[in-house]
């Protein structure tokens, strides 16, 4: 019995532990963010050496450059 119980109370820490963890957005890159586009590292030069630029990070037709 005390087995289970020590189990279940390490199963319920582990849970909480693993929430706190924190998640900061659906984003892998700031520059894949609409917000974020102006930034000058998002832009063309600086972002080119990194391959952080938008035209880098999503699919041909998603952004229209106009």
């Amino acid at each position: 019995m005390k087995r289970k119980l020590a189990a279940a109370c390490l199963a319920y820490a582990m849970t909480l532990g693993m929430s706190a963890c924190g998640y900061q957005g659906w984003v892998r890159y700031p520059c894949q963010e609409f917000k974020n586009w102006e930034k000058p590292e998002c832009k063309p030069p600086e972002c080119e050496s990194l391959g952080l630029c938008t035209k880098d990070l999503f699919d041909e037709g998603v952004i229209e450059n106009g």
